[in-house]
């Protein structure tokens, strides 16, 4: 039976609740249901865009920048920007990895199921990347003034 992650992978991923990055266990990745999990990564992506709210909010416009350290703002803002990148990359990759296990072992119909999300999951790390990529532009795009962007986000 296809399920969650649950005992293959252990630890936790962080991901953004509120205004902080937190603790989610791994066992919630709904790992065999791939519209289960297609709602679990878009709720994750709409982490992107708080960052960028956050961004919005928190980036002075020229007239106001000696009154906040947009710099450090600027920095915060990329390492949650880069964590939440890294951690949805890492969930897609494990669920890949759960769904190729489930094909090596599972009865035809679980074969077959597992094949079908590996096919979509592979999918999902080529829109992740265009989601990461949309993010990173606009965060270059307000933090440039006060960040080097000679390494890439």
């Amino acid at each position: 039976m296809l399920g969650n992650v649950g005992g293959l992978y252990s630890g936790h991923f962080n991901f953004w609740v509120g205004g902080t990055i937190s603790p989610m266990d791994v066992s919630s990745v709904p790992c065999g249901n791939i519209g289960d999990f297609k709602k679990f990564l878009a709720q994750l992506r709409d982490e992107d865009d708080k960052v960028i709210y956050r961004l919005n909010t928190s980036i002075p416009t020229t007239s106001f920048s000696d009154k906040v350290d947009a710099a450090a703002n600027c920095k915060k803002l990329q390492q949650d920007l880069i964590m939440l990148h890294e951690r949805r990359k890492e969930i897609i990759s494990n669920c890949i990895l759960y769904n190729e296990g489930l094909k090596s072992s599972g009865d035809e119909a679980d074969k077959r199921t597992a094949s079908r999300n590996i096919r979509s999951l592979k999918m999902e790390l080529g829109v992740e990347d265009v989601v990461n990529q949309r993010s990173s532009q606009f965060f270059q795009a307000k933090c440039r003034p006060f960040l080097d962007f000679s390494t890439a986000l």
